[in-house]
């Protein structure tokens, strides 16, 4: 099948997947209302679009950081990378739980101040880690007030979401 101009990799559609693809599908589908075109895309190796989905719902769940707060850092974490297809889904997502766009365009351009006291700290410490230029010293984790398994939550969700802005730009994946 050639490659398009605008995506690098075809996505599945419904009707293409199988077996363990279609069971995926059947997941993400019940738990989103529809497939967005990342997994879509992902659905050409079964076991990535299983480990990928796995992994986004287990690194996303409510836990000893609400799910809510991992929405926002998914969200900064894209903007840092200039991934559009991750920050169109992220910005809806977040739309639809309540932050206003007036919030989100401020978050956009690094400004936090109508965020919550620990959500302003934890987007403030996601642009020094993503920043190159910057060396994390000590003072940027007391600053968390996080516990070590907290920092590891946090951590694990700005990793995950690092790698699907790269997969997404990589592969100019065609927003939904």
């Amino acid at each position: 099948m050639p490659i398009s101009t605008v995506d690098r990799v075809s996505r599945l559609k419904e009707d293409e997947a199988m077996n363990l693809t279609k069971d995926v599908f059947n997941k993400i589908e019940n738990k989103l209302g529809s497939v967005p075109n990342l997994f879509r895309t992902l659905g050409h190796k079964p076991d990535t679009l299983r480990a990928t989905w796995e992994l986004m719902e287990s690194v996303m769940k409510d836990d000893l950081l609400p799910r809510k707060l991992k929405k926002l850092v998914a969200l900064r974490v894209s903007i840092l990378n200039q991934a559009d297809y991750c920050i169109d889904k992220h910005y809806q997502s977040l739309q639809q739980i309540g932050y206003s766009t007036d919030v989100l365009e401020r978050v956009k351009v690094g400004e936090y101040e109508y965020l919550t006291e620990i959500e302003a700290r934890v987007l403030r410490f996601i642009d020094k880690c993503l920043d190159q230029n910057y060396q994390l010293q000590e003072p940027d984790f007391t600053e968390l007030h996080f516990t070590e398994e907290e920092l590891l939550e946090l951590v694990t969700v700005i990793q995950l979401f690092a790698g699907l802005n790269s997969f997404t730009r990589i592969l100019n994946i065609e927003l939904d």
